[in-house]
């Protein structure tokens, strides 16, 4: 329902005039739009080295190729499917230890501390875009302040939640706190699934003190790959807008990206964040008073699902092609 309501106000907001401008829009870009597929790959690998360095963390070699293949085959999950990074995490889980032998729990505790870097990480971000937008934009007139109240809001909430689970983390409690509260409301079914699992999950939270173990360098070097993403992410926004013709800086142009990232992930039931970052453009572009801002939104959206659905063919058709990712092989 909440995506319907989400494309509804989508649908009020272009009118026809704007769908003929943004058709002009693309068809003024041509063959560049090829690239717009290369930052989404390029924040892969990122994420991979990241999260490389954290299975190091916890006492595992795994290849940064290895990690790449598998972050490439989950992403049609989590692009297409309703809670799609839920889905992505558990596929990781299983193709991971399946594939190099590397225990389920150990598998678990990285990604959970991957959730946490990426949260830290997104806080300095969205702080950074803010911060960067509010120095090109303060003073001119037509600029509405409510972005930048979002921004400062969102990396607060972000930085306290990345803060929050390293704490829980480093005192083993994360993944015990996180079923138990899950098990209070939900049903008899789950309850009785997460009892069963409760020794595996434990080690979850035991397998998270290696990482704290490994020294403050360690951590840091785990940190730096995940801030790198993001920029790489908001460089796909730059590139688009720029193709584009938009004229707004960079700094109102990361705020746009780390915003549209939030709301995302802030709405994640929602299969790709479909009308969540549409909506979230358009209003931006309008409250930073950019001229056209239906016309260059709805350009924008085209060419950012265009991308999406070409990922999730990619990464379906890898699925597919390499059944070895299924079968227990080498590192």
């Amino acid at each position: 329902m909440l995506a319907v309501a989400l494309l509804a106000l989508v649908h009020f907001l272009v009118r026809p005039r704007d769908l003929a401008h943004a058709r002009a829009l693309l068809g003024s870009v041509g063959w560049p739009l090829a690239l717009v597929l290369l930052p989404t790959l390029v924040a892969m690998a990122v994420d991979a080295v990241g999260w490389r360095f954290i299975i190091r963390a916890l006492g595992h070699v795994v290849s940064v190729r290895r990690l790449l293949e598998l972050r490439l085959s989950v992403e049609a999950l989590v692009l297409a499917l309703p809670g799609g990074s839920l889905a992505g995490e558990v596929a990781k889980i299983a193709l991971l230890s399946r594939r190099t032998g590397v225990p389920s729990a150990r598998v678990g505790a990285s990604l959970a501390l991957t959730k946490a870097c990426l949260f830290l990480t997104d806080g300095l971000y969205l702080g950074v875009a803010t911060l960067w937008a509010w120095a090109e934009l303060r003073g001119k007139t037509g600029v509405a302040t409510w972005p930048f109240a979002l921004g400062t809001g969102a990396a607060a909430l972000t930085a306290v939640i990345g803060v929050a689970m390293f704490a829980l983390l480093r005192e083993h409690t994360l993944a015990t706190r996180l079923t138990t509260w899950i098990s209070r409301w939900a049903g008899a079914r789950v309850w009785r699934w997460i009892d069963a699992r409760r020794a595996g999950i434990a080690e979850i939270d035991e397998a998270a003190r290696d990482f704290f173990a490994a020294g403050w360098r360690a951590r840091l070097r785990c940190l730096a790959p995940f801030a790198l993403e993001w920029f790489v992410e908001g460089a796909e926004t730059i590139l688009i807008l720029r193709l584009l013709g938009a004229p707004v800086g960079l700094g109102p142009l990361l705020l746009l990206d780390a915003a549209g990232s939030f709301l995302r992930a802030a709405i994640f039931v929602v299969p790709a964040g479909l009308g969540v970052q549409d909506a979230a453009m358009i209003l931006l572009l309008r409250a930073f008073g950019v001229g056209d801002a239906v016309a260059l939104g709805a350009a924008y959206v085209v060419i950012k699902r265009i991308k999406e659905v070409c990922w999730i063919g990619a990464g379906t058709s890898f699925l597919a092609v390499r059944r070895d990712l299924w079968r227990r092989g080498n590192r």
